[in-house]
């Protein structure tokens, strides 16, 4: 019942024509529909690249003790290797607790630079291409806003060439993305209409399915 009851809510909405269109002249719903399938794609894309398809990188400078585990190491080789990052050798102080108490000892290490003086940088390593955009569903809520659920289907484009670098071949995410020109990847976005700003935002995107 309540979900007959919700798809009758939604039937009404429809045929009131008062479903939220972007910008003005829209004739028909489902010339409405289309203009939000298009506006839908333009949120979706970017959003997919800033999410899915860049790599953030420690805070830097950022140091890697000979000591440490060497795995982040090797792959942050890869992007000095690639010109988006700088590295100098260093030796570091580390203290370590023995069986005559605390020894402070050198180390030697790798210290990890900025290009430009960019101390936060997120590396994009390919474009988002959008293949198939699903139907909308509306869900009108309390309150006059409108969430709308969109499907859709993607792979990547000028995937960059260090990505296929051993040190990455564990990372499954990164190997999801570089089958998707063979096998598309699921997602799916919600966006919301704000009665009062009257116009849509995308407010989540799930770039890949839920395992």
């Amino acid at each position: 019942m309540v979900k007959l009851s919700k798809l009758a809510g939604i039937a009404v909405f429809l045929a009131l024509g008062v479903m939220p269109v972007v910008g003005h002249g829209y004739g028909t719903v489902g010339h409405a529909s289309q203009q939000l399938r298009l506006l839908a794609s333009e949120l979706i894309r970017p959003a997919l690249n800033r999410q899915a398809l860049t790599v953030s990188v420690p805070d830097l400078p950022f140091v890697i003790l000979d000591t440490e585990p060497q795995r982040l190491r090797q792959q942050l080789d890869v992007l000095v290797a690639e010109g988006l990052l700088q590295r100098e050798a260093v030796v570091a102080e580390q203290r370590e607790l023995t069986t005559q108490g605390w020894v402070t000892r050198n180390t030697a290490g790798v210290q990890y630079l900025p290009v430009a003086g960019v101390l936060h940088p997120t590396i994009r390593y390919g474009e988002a291409e959008l293949l198939r955009l699903g139907e909308i569903t509306l869900d009108p809520q309390p309150g006059g806003d409108t969430q709308a659920r969109i499907s859709f289907t993607w792979q990547v484009d000028n995937l960059a060439e260090w990505v296929w670098a051993p040190v990455f071949d564990s990372d499954a995410r990164l190997t999801r993305i570089k089958a998707s020109a063979e096998t598309p990847i699921p997602g799916s976005a919600e966006l919301v209409w704000d009665p009062l700003a009257q116009g849509w935002t995308l407010n989540e995107l799930v770039a890949f399915p839920v395992q």
